[in-house]
């Protein structure tokens, strides 16, 4: 599909804040995700010509933002400071996400930030980006069984920590 430069500054005008607070949820930093915002817009231009039209253009670029996302974590030689900074800062979940708890939101983020990271990924796209299973599986490289499968058990896993920390919650 052949695309102009007017396209991807489109996508960019349309899309710029969607992909910076997806990207700002994996590394909860503003600078280095508005810095990757840029890199995943750069690549879209420079890649435009191989974006093919079978899915949306959000999907390609989340996928884009995704990829460049891991790529700055597998090139950090402290990937585990950034995971651990990722969990212990997370803080995507406000207001996002139509669920009810007893008492305060701390004790929501000290559950969510139990789960496992396949777990977060797949609430975090489904839950709180509005992903189809389709999209989900795309930007996660799953088959949709998978995405079924792992966002079942996502919210069965943070149902049952919020029960054991003694908070109450109701999924929809």
């Amino acid at each position: 599909m052949l695309l102009e430069q007017s396209s991807v500054e489109s996508w960019y005008m349309k899309y710029r804040d969607d992909v910076c607070k997806y990207i700002y949820s994996l590394v909860s930093e503003r600078s280095m995700a508005e810095d990757l915002m840029q890199d995943t817009f750069v690549k879209a231009y420079l890649k435009a010509d191989t974006y093919n039209g079978r899915s949306s253009v959000r999907t390609w670029l989340y996928s884009i933002a995704h990829n460049a996302t891991m790529d700055l974590f597998r090139k950090q030689k402290s990937f585990v400071e950034w995971k651990d900074k990722y969990i212990k800062n997370h803080t995507w979940f406000e207001g996002l996400w139509d669920i009810r708890i007893s008492e305060n939101k701390n004790g929501l983020y000290g559950s969510l930030n139990k789960l496992e990271s396949s777990y977060k990924q797949v609430i975090l796209l489904r839950k709180i980006q509005g992903y189809s299973i389709k999209e989900t599986g795309e930007l996660l490289n799953w088959s949709e069984t998978k995405v079924k499968v792992t966002l079942y058990r996502a919210l069965r896993f943070l149902q049952k920590q919020l029960i054991e920390d003694e908070y109450y919650v109701e999924l929809y």
